[in-house]
């Protein structure tokens, strides 16, 4: 019988990359999203709401809804669910505080 599946103790042990989200470490694997990225860490919350500061985080992981924004090498209102990860980024929660700095 052919193996459809890839050897998943193999998978655990290869070697993980990581980027920076708010200066702590998070590990992902070869061609996941910065959003799968960091649910996968337990990020649920990217950004808060300019008006009422409230929470928000990844809801469609397509591109559609907005809500997984976040600073991405410096470069705000960038799609975390769009971007590949990749070795050393530095990603950052989108805040109201943030936004400011920028203008």
């Amino acid at each position: 019988m052919p193996q459809n599946f890839p050897d998943l103790a193999r998978i655990d042990s290869m070697p993980k990359s990581f980027f920076y989200f708010d200066e702590k470490k998070i590990y992902f694997e070869q061609d996941m999203s910065v959003a799968a990225a960091l649910l996968c860490a337990g990020v649920t919350d990217f950004r808060l709401t300019q008006v009422l500061h409230k929470p928000r985080g990844p809801f469609c992981m397509m591109g559609a809804c907005f809500d997984c924004l976040l600073v991405i090498d410096g470069m705000v209102n960038q799609q975390g669910c769009m971007w590949l990860a990749k070795q050393g980024i530095k990603v950052k929660r989108q805040t109201s505080d943030v936004l400011s700095e920028i203008n």
